[in-house]
């Protein structure tokens, strides 16, 4: 494993810290077993893509400095995606984000998730190896639909154990 703390590191440590700030003042809004199942999901999710992705015969891209696993991303995967999804899944439940409105937030959410990856790659926090930030648009609106759809399954399930 490889361990030099450099800018990429602060860099994944800050995004992990300012997603966990994001996702603190609203974690009550959701009931612990869904937190929990989110959480399971996102780092399944995208630890399984980016490690494909990251593998032979691909090697599209990897995190840090170089393509060894390093602790750093593991901080963006244990925390940064599940958070984001969280806070993502938040708006979308609380101010009932449904059709037409859906379609323009999952819009906005890829926008942001396109710029914030690029200001990765421009910290050196993910380097492309024949990725293009590009290929990532119809990436995020899946990842998107597939998050809402698991959501609304275990909410659904969630309830139906209530009663």
């Amino acid at each position: 494993m490889n361990v030099k703390y450099d800018w990429n590191e602060w860099f994944f440590l800050i995004s992990s810290v300012a997603a966990l700030l994001a996702f603190w003042p609203i974690r009550k809004y959701f009931r612990p077993v869904i937190v929990l199942l989110i959480w399971m999901y996102n780092i399944f999710l995208v630890s399984s893509i980016d490690y494909f992705l990251i593998a032979t015969p691909f090697k599209a891209y990897y995190f840090g400095d170089n393509p060894t696993y390093e602790l750093s991303g593991a901080l963006f995967h244990l925390f940064m995606y599940p958070c984001a999804s969280l806070v993502f899944l938040y708006f979308y439940d609380k101010f009932e984000i449904y059709g037409k409105k859906m379609v323009m937030y999952i819009l906005g959410w890829t926008g942001f998730s396109v710029l914030y990856e690029w200001i990765c790659v421009k910290n050196n926090a993910l380097i492309y190896t024949g990725w293009k930030l590009l290929y990532s648009i119809p990436v995020y609106p899946a990842a998107a639909i597939l998050l809402i759809i698991f959501f609304h399954f275990i909410k659904n399930k969630y309830q139906e154990l209530a009663y």
